[in-house]
């Protein structure tokens, strides 16, 4: 019989309360919470309240468990990281007690943070760390090579609709966000994740360059590369980029990249904040035959993927389709517990984590020199940027030390977006950058700022810090919409919310 797994849960967000626990609680053969770690008092209580974790099995930070593990007065076999993305700091306090970790993405901001994780686990000698992205695990996913192989690939098209939070999360019991943290507390926290943002896409990026590094590329279409990694590989070379409208941001992106065999891959992301539902296909083609995939966002957890196929056949055409039999975040967790109880090594890990953030760092600079500008700091005096760059000079100089200084355990999944917006203060005039060429004007309502981010503290108040460029909708990707709708206060903290509070995720 399999073992049960003692899990630490580190972050009550949104990711944690709409993906995570409800496989926890379901999966009672294979894991218990053992414990849960949030830096929000309310938080902490509201959500043990909801999922019956007990007083004594509750902890403000990741220096509280492990202190409890150390004094034998717990015991925690693995842990789920879903923080506001600040992760570096608590990721590595586990890993020295070699305690393999579940890390929503992005696992950091920035090469030089990544790196950290990756060097230490190359050191131990054993893997600890696995991506949670639930689509990797997905049946329908894994199937993909089954039916058209990597040689005989022509073609990976994968195009995802991202809405604002409601649809994503309005189904599922999430407990409202709170900012019953100091303001000195959140201030410092802000100003750390600023920090890492800055060494993650430099010195010269603007304020908007920075919020769509994190809002679309790190939690939406960091996404959709992990899932063509699953099927075929890693993208190894990129060939173009563009993001569209002007302007806004996160806005729409597409990537067209290459594998090693040749193989085509087009990734496109949209924010849509206004549209019904989320939506995701991928479309993959050989000589012979077509495949088409449908998959549900992952805190759809009794949704099912499905998978067509079509192929001509003694000159007949054929259809076949399947669906998938558990949801993949589900499917994600048991691939965890292999990953525990058997050493099974899971499809990303920090070497992959590592590999990602450096071509995304690339596709940024694509798309600002597509503007006519770089990420180096070498504005003139006066820019935007500069002026950016300025106001977290001092941050920015140990950025890797600040990312996860608050010594734990932010407590939302994915990263906050949305506080980074707001640690700089007032947004740059400047556009966002665009790639190949792009349109016209966006309509008003496509204005508004997006992805799941998911920590309340970092998406205070915008009078605190300065006003926010674009207002979003009450949703999974826009700015807190008030503790009257839990799902959306929750999300609202865009970056994540990867894993995409985040796009996780």
């Amino acid at each position: 019989m399999p073992k049960t797994v003692n899990i630490a849960v580190i972050g009550a967000g949104t990711m944690a309360q709409a993906v995570h626990l409800p496989v926890l609680r379901r999966r009672w053969d294979r894991f218990t919470i053992a414990a849960l770690v949030d830096h929000s008092p309310r938080r902490r209580r509201e959500a043990s309240e909801v999922w019956g974790i007990e007083e004594e099995s509750r902890y403000e930070t990741v220096a509280d468990l492990i202190a409890a593990i150390r004094a034998k007065t717990l015991t925690v076999d693995a842990a789920v990281l879903s923080t506001d993305g600040l992760h570096v700091d608590d990721l590595l306090a586990l890993m020295r007690r070699g305690i393999p970790v579940l890390v929503e993405p992005p696992l950091g901001y920035s090469a030089e943070e990544v790196a950290k994780v990756a060097d230490f686990e190359r050191m131990t000698g054993r893997p600890l760390v696995m991506l949670a992205y639930p689509q990797q695990y997905d049946d329908s996913v894994a199937r993909m090579a089954e039916h058209i192989a990597v040689k005989d690939l022509r073609m990976v098209d994968h195009e995802v609709l991202m809405p604002a939070s409601q649809p994503l999360f309005g189904q599922a019991h999430v407990t409202t966000s709170s900012y019953d943290l100091p303001t000195e507390v959140r201030s410092q926290r802000r100003k750390d994740l600023q920090a890492a943002v800055v060494a993650g896409s430099g010195d010269g990026a603007t304020q908007r360059d920075r919020d769509l590094y994190v809002k679309g590329l790190l939690t939406g279409v960091a996404h959709q590369m992990a899932v063509t990694e699953a099927a075929y590989g890693p993208i190894a070379r990129l060939v173009a980029v563009r993001h569209w409208p002007k302007g806004v941001i996160p806005g729409s992106i597409e990537l067209l990249g290459e594998l090693e065999t040749g193989a085509q891959v087009r990734l496109v992301w949209h924010y849509l904040p206004f549209a019904p539902e989320y939506s995701e296909t991928v479309q993959v083609l050989s000589a012979r035959r077509r495949m088409r995939l449908e998959l549900p966002a992952p805190s759809h957890g009794d949704s099912r993927s499905t998978l067509g196929l079509r192929e001509k056949k003694s000159g007949v055409v054929q259809e076949t389709s399947t669906t998938a039999p558990k949801g993949s975040a589900e499917l994600m967790w048991e691939a965890f517990h292999a990953f525990v109880d058997k050493g099974t090594a899971p499809v990303a890990g920090a070497a992959q984590a590592l590999a990602q953030v450096e071509l995304l760092r690339e596709v940024l600079a694509d798309i600002v020199e597509a503007d006519g500008r770089s990420l180096e700091a070498d504005e003139e005096p006066g820019d935007d940027a500069g002026a950016d760059g300025a106001a977290s000079t001092a941050d920015a100089a140990d950025a890797e030390d600040a990312a996860g200084t608050d010594d734990a355990a932010g407590t939302d999944d994915a990263a906050g977006a949305d506080g980074v917006a707001e640690a700089a203060g007032e947004q740059p005039v400047e556009p966002a950058a665009e790639t190949l060429e792009q349109p016209v004007e966006p309509a008003p309502e496509t204005l508004e700022q997006p992805v799941p981010v998911e920590d309340a503290d970092l998406a205070a108040p915008a009078a605190e810090d300065g006003p926010a460029a674009d207002p979003a909708p009450a949703a999974e990707a826009s700015a807190p919409a008030g503790e009257g709708d839990p799902a959306a206060d929750e999300v609202s903290d865009a970056w994540a919310e990867s894993a995409a509070e985040r796009p996780r995720d």
